[in-house]
């Protein structure tokens, strides 16, 4: 179990560092064309393009990290997680992150299969000169974390269920 938490640790690390460094170069690009726009009537073109695509994978990202089983911090729709007592509001919260495991399992395999056939169209963004399918790997690239990553929340939730059963 550990050396699976280790992984998601580092991958954790690994999106955390691209979120900063992609926010940063945001927010760079963003001041600069509002600059040039408003003061030279001036615009680069390839600054507005990365700025959209920065974005999206910006918040691919940002869904990714939320999911980490030591954050927390994704959104849950927890209608029965304050009326249900433990036992069963643990069973429910193992059942509902492993289905959203599924969930973005199922994501990840559509959004691979969207890549390939972007690929297959070749379709280029001329602005950046990158291939959309490029800034389309983002999408199976975050699913198969998030995938992960609430498989291993199920795990834990399984191993807490299991642990305060042997206390009682």
């Amino acid at each position: 179990m550990k050396i699976l938490y280790k992984i998601e640790k580092i991958i954790y690390n690994i999106e955390l560092t691209a979120v900063v460094l992609l926010l940063l170069s945001l927010s760079v690009f963003a001041f600069s064309q509002v600059i040039l726009r408003n003061f030279f009537d001036y615009s680069i073109i390839w600054m507005a393009v990365y700025n959209n695509m920065a974005l999206l994978v910006l918040a691919m990202l940002g869904a990714s990290i939320a999911t980490s089983s030591f954050e927390r911090s994704h959104i849950n729709v927890d209608l029965f997680q304050g009326i249900l007592k433990f036992p069963y509001n643990k069973y429910l919260n193992a059942v509902l992150t492993l289905v959203a495991s599924i969930a973005c399992l199922l994501f990840f395999f559509f959004a691979a299969h969207y890549v390939d056939v972007a690929r297959g169209v070749g379709k280029v963004e001329h602005a950046i000169h990158t291939p959309e399918w490029v800034v389309a790997l983002i999408f199976p690239v975050c699913f198969l974390s998030m995938s992960y990553k609430f498989f291993l929340c199920f795990l834990t939730d399984v191993n807490d269920i299991r642990a305060r059963r042997k206390r009682r």
